[in-house]
């Protein structure tokens, strides 16, 4: 869960951390055997299954309790290569499923995911945010 902490950096669970990681396989797996350009041959969030992904996966965890931030989960997408068009439209379904949208979407992931993504996440650290470094470290929050 996010840290609330006024002195601790913002942090993403590792079960979140672990369903990012799947929503990433599938926004950014290969079509095609070209290998010479990092996206020229990927899909991005545009994508119909790709959003269906993002939209359950962002269902399941809200459903189950975890926090995820959507700036945070841009500024995760933002640090494990995703493009800004891409991190933002993950940004703004995540803003939504918090604002109790309520998105016709295809269910990718079943509710079993949820265990898979625990086990995975099982004696692995929270996800830092690694903040500004062009502005000094770490972002702390500040209320």
């Amino acid at each position: 869960m996010a840290s609330d902490s006024p002195t601790n950096p913002r942090t993403l669970d590792p079960v979140v951390v672990e369903a990012l990681t799947e929503i990433t396989r599938v926004v950014y797996r290969r079509r095609g055997a070209r290998f010479q350009e990092k996206f020229r041959r990927y899909h991005g969030m545009a994508d119909r299954e790709s959003r269906d992904c993002a939209i359950s996966a962002f269902v399941h965890l809200a459903h189950a309790g975890f926090d995820f931030p959507p700036f945070l989960v841009r500024r995760w997408a933002l640090a494990n290569g995703w493009k800004h068009v891409d991190a933002q439209l993950l940004d703004d379904y995540a803003a939504g499923v918090h604002a109790g949208v309520r998105y016709h979407h295809a269910d990718r992931f079943g509710s079993h995911y949820l265990e898979v993504w625990r086990r995975d996440a099982q004696e692995r650290d929270p996800w830092v945010d690694p903040g500004r470094p062009w502005r000094g470290g770490t972002y702390l929050r500040s209320e």
